[in-house]
């Protein structure tokens, strides 16, 4: 696929932001258990503009022909002061429209955040995966990935 891959604007809301409701409704079909607040895409579109313009966040987008077709945010951190510091950054978002899956934009946009990673300094790259995305878990594993943390859940309703 030709499609591009190029860092946000602040001006490109109007194009990042159905690409993260559409990642967050495939959540939400996944696990019953994953669920937005009613004003998350206006708290979102908001954290896009500052992280857009942010030198710790990065938004990258891929266009196939102008149409928007994927989306990765990541952020640097450090961990608690608890633990050695490190520089790292966490991929928040990672998504790929389902027309488009398997084409190489998913790790067209991965190599972008490797980049500014690598050249920030961070010493790793981290991500959250649904349990229940097993595409989604099979793409980081080729990547090489391997599981660091496992999140459990365990429900105190009685039904």
């Amino acid at each position: 696929m030709s499609a591009t891959i190029r860092e946000a604007r602040p001006s490109d809301l109007a194009v990042a932001l159905p690409l993260w409701e559409a990642l967050h409704r495939e959540h939400e079909a996944r696990d019953p258990r994953y669920r937005l607040s009613g004003d998350a895409a206006q708290r979102w579109a908001t954290d896009f503009r500052d992280w857009a313009r942010s030198d710790g966040s990065r938004i990258w987008l891929a266009l196939d022909g102008g149409r928007p077709v994927g989306l990765l945010t990541a952020h640097l951190y450090q961990p608690a002061p608890t633990y050695r510091p490190c520089l790292f950054v966490h991929v928040d978002d990672l998504y790929v429209a389902p027309e488009v899956r398997g084409s190489g934009v998913a790790g067209r946009l991965l190599d972008a955040v490797r980049d500014w990673a690598r050249a920030a300094g961070a010493e790793h790259l981290q991500a959250g995966v649904l349990a229940a995305n097993a595409a989604g878990r099979a793409f980081w594993a080729r990547q090489g990935a391997e599981d660091y943390s496992v999140t459990i859940t365990l429900s105190l309703s009685d039904g």
